[in-house]
């Protein structure tokens, strides 16, 4: 089973890279969809944990998290450095925090990783992680952050109930489907790149670590060409027999990068 130690701290590892690709291209949501040839429920809600776990700032992980088994191995995992990881007890005027919002006397309070808990300004409730605006030092007075935040603050984590299901009805301007049996990206580079470019919301689709992607379509009675998209080889000419998903993803999204800005 999946949460023995062994596969525990592979699973952790692997996930922690896969997180940091994720923060330094600036990736605002991952879909994590079940593997019809294999029973992945457990891999899917310890995978959700640990991302999550990552992308939420130092000062509230205990707070939100405590002790879990699916946390045993995190001192493993590095660092995102993004820019809701703000420091612990140095609190600015005007800054943007990220918070728990949590019960004292009788009256709801905001945790932002200062040395005491901030006055709340707008609507919240108990338990709440949201995003506020510090208005005021001293006393530390917090309001709700209406408006988004310029910077990247970090991905969100969704469950796509299968690949097939989750493609048919996702609503992206470009879909990417990466396959070693897919087209060589260096031959299809000016197309790539005038795609990419042009499309505002991007959607990189990889396969799992047992299947690739027109694998899994077929075990869901669907084709890659069932659906508009650039199915491509991000590692032409590789010299290993696989790429591993923690090393294609990153590899992809910096030629994704790249193409983008052309």
């Amino acid at each position: 089973m999946f949460l023995e130690d062994d596969a525990l701290r592979e699973k952790t590892v692997k996930v922690g890279l896969i997180a940091r690709s994720a923060a330094i291209f600036g990736v605002e949501r991952i879909y994590i969809y079940r593997d019809p040839s294999r029973n992945s429920d457990d891999d899917y809600e310890t995978a959700k944990v640990i991302f999550e776990y990552m992308e939420t700032p130092q000062y509230l992980r205990k707070r939100l998290y405590g002790r879990r088994k699916e946390l045993e191995y995190v001192g493993l995992l590095p660092p995102l450095r993004i820019p809701s990881h703000l420091k612990e007890y140095t609190v600015e005027p005007n800054e943007i925090r990220e918070a728990v919002i949590v019960l004292q006397n009788g009256e709801l309070m905001a945790d932002i990783g200062a040395n005491k808990l901030a006055m709340v300004e707008g609507r919240v409730h108990e338990s709440q992680r949201v995003t506020l605006r510090v208005t005021s030092v001293e006393p530390l007075i917090v309001r709700v952050e209406e408006n988004p935040v310029e910077q990247y603050w970090g991905y969100e984590i969704r469950r796509a109930p299968s690949l097939a299901r989750f493609l048919k009805s996702s609503n992206f301007e470009l879909l990417i489907m990466t396959s070693r049996l897919g087209e060589a990206v260096d031959t299809i580079w000016k197309d790539f790149c005038a795609k990419c470019s042009g499309s505002p919301r991007i959607l990189i689709c990889f396969g799992s670590p047992q299947a690739g992607v027109d694998k899994l379509l077929k075990l869901e009675k669907a084709r890659v060409k069932d659906f508009p998209s650039i199915y491509v080889n991000t590692f032409p000419g590789q010299k290993v027999e696989t790429v591993r998903l923690e090393e294609a993803i990153p590899g992809t999204l910096a030629l994704v990068n790249v193409a983008s800005k052309v």
